[in-house]
């Protein structure tokens, strides 16, 4: 079963407690574990990008990855535009773990079957020049209509596969996302667990 509707039956409380729900949520991670197929030595990079072109073919949907600067306080969004193209926007602002953090949070919206955000034409040809105004990103980005029970439920599927891939990478013999700067995001994963094996350990 996709993954998509394993987290769609989680959240329909089937089997009527939180174990089933949390068992639901283990198996939408390892899924899509093993859906992105990484080599060993998979960059942040590389993982932000697999991504996206693993979450286009369960929606059977484009999905765009952007890096932008989204200025203070924002640090990532998500929109459809009226040709049903999903639009992923991360800052620049911060390490490449912390963009994967931010993006896993995008991608956990799109599991949890929540609304993005929706662009007019205008709004998606803006989106895709690749200089798009500062001011333009600020209006799209307070935009965003999405619950706080949303937002939780993001940061709850996001924290799982977050987990997941920590796990991935310490079953590797090379230091897959190895984080590259000391900002709370880099120290975050270190905290969930990330130890990187072998002759990097």
């Amino acid at each position: 079963m996709p993954a998509i509707s394993l987290w769609r039956r989680a959240r329909a409380g089937e089997g009527g407690d939180a174990a089933m729900k949390a068992r639901h949520l283990r198996g939408l991670r390892d899924e899509l574990i093993r859906d992105l197929d990484l080599a060993p030595s998979a960059t942040t990079e590389t993982v932000c990008l697999r991504l996206c072109e693993v979450m286009a073919q369960r929606l059977q949907r484009e999905v765009r990855l952007r890096f932008d600067d989204l200025g203070a306080g924002v640090s990532g969004l998500w929109a459809i535009t009226d040709d049903d193209v999903h639009v992923v926007i991360v800052t620049t602002a911060r390490s490449w773990v912390h963009r994967l953090l931010i993006l896993l949070h995008e991608i956990a919206h799109m599991l949890c079957d929540h609304r993005p955000m929706q662009l007019t034409a205008e709004e998606a040809r803006a989106l895709f020049y690749p200089d798009l105004s500062p001011d333009m990103l600020r209006i799209l980005a307070g935009r965003t209509t999405l619950s706080r029970a949303e937002e939780r439920e993001a940061d709850q599927v996001a924290g799982a596969l977050t987990q997941g891939l920590i796990d991935w990478a310490q079953r590797q013999d090379t230091p897959p996302f190895e984080p590259g700067r000391d900002d709370l995001a880099t120290r975050a994963w270190y905290t969930l667990g990330y130890s990187p094996r072998g002759r990097h350990g």
